[in-house]
């Protein structure tokens, strides 16, 4: 009896190990529907990719850089000029301006956006002990790179499949049209996340270098005689602002001033002349 239920067993155990589930097959004119609706099917669920290790710890990081130099202001536009050539090869110039006017000392900012492998070679060219403050700002874009990244292989893989079921479908046509429309929804989002991704590179694969030229304060600017220095900067300014006043004065009381005395001038000449009649009236006969 042992050994027919140890045979019974070891056949069921055999049994179970030989069984495969029949896989079903669906025909994709009942379960499909359109092929614009396989599409948006198979891009709900993308084909899943190996994540790397490199690219797993890779980080993208967008760096800027605040410069401001203090420097004496005849010196201000040939140091900005020398600093704007130094610009050059994939040196990207963004901003570069110069301010000068007779009331307000000279001003001058630079922004330039600068490849990583050629920043520091540029850096250590504009170092100078004029550099009064330097600030660094990073910010971590490995998300949204990653991101975009992810988007950019599930569209380009998106629209190679719609390609190959527009060049291979035989349905109706109004199918196809179908197909040639989530075609172009396709391509458009693919651009816009080709162009998203060109805008990080340039941000991550870059450093951004903000530099500002502003003179040196003087010793009225910077110690107790400061409101003396204004002051004095201020007086022709004054002056000039409070004639100008006065002579807005006069000439808008002028048109009052020729109705007012001939009307006062011949009031006084009636009221004299009433008087004159009353004391001739007063007197005794």
């Amino acid at each position: 009896m042992r050994i027919l239920s140890s045979l019974f067993f070891v056949v069921l155990l055999a049994a179970c190990n030989g069984y495969e589930a029949p896989t079903p097959v669906l025909n994709p004119d009942v379960a499909g529907g359109g092929i614009a609706d396989r599409a948006i099917a198979m891009e709900a669920a993308p084909a899943a990719a190996p994540v790397e290790q490199g690219q797993a710890e890779q980080k993208y990081l967008a760096e800027r850089q605040y410069w401001v130099f203090e420097l004496k202001e005849t010196d201000i536009e040939k140091r900005w000029q020398s600093h704007l050539a130094l610009c050059m090869g994939n040196c990207e110039v963004l901003n570069a301006s110069v301010s000068k006017s007779t009331q307000s000392p000279v001003y001058a900012n630079l922004q330039l956006r600068v490849p990583r492998n050629e920043a520091g070679k540029l850096f250590a060219a504009m170092e100078s002990p004029d550099v009064i403050e330097r600030r660094v700002e990073r910010e971590d874009k490995t998300l949204q790179v990653v991101d975009v990244e992810a988007r950019l292989k599930n569209l380009a893989e998106l629209r190679d499949r719609l390609r190959v079921l527009q060049t291979q479908y035989k349905g109706s046509l109004k199918d196809l049209l179908e197909t040639e429309k989530e075609l172009a929804r396709v391509q458009g989002e693919l651009d816009a996340m080709t162009a998203q991704r060109k805008v990080l590179a340039n941000e991550t694969e870059k450093i951004l270098l903000n530099a500002d030229y502003r003179p040196k304060p003087s010793l009225g600017e910077t110690g107790a005689f400061q409101p003396l220095v204004e002051a004095w900067r201020n007086v022709g300014r004054t002056f000039a602002q409070s004639l100008g006043s006065a002579l807005l004065f006069l000439v808008g009381a002028l048109p009052w001033v020729v109705i007012v005395i001939p009307v006062l001038w011949g009031a006084w000449k009636g009221i004299k002349a009433l008087w004159a009649k009353f004391r001739t009236w007063r007197k005794p006969a």
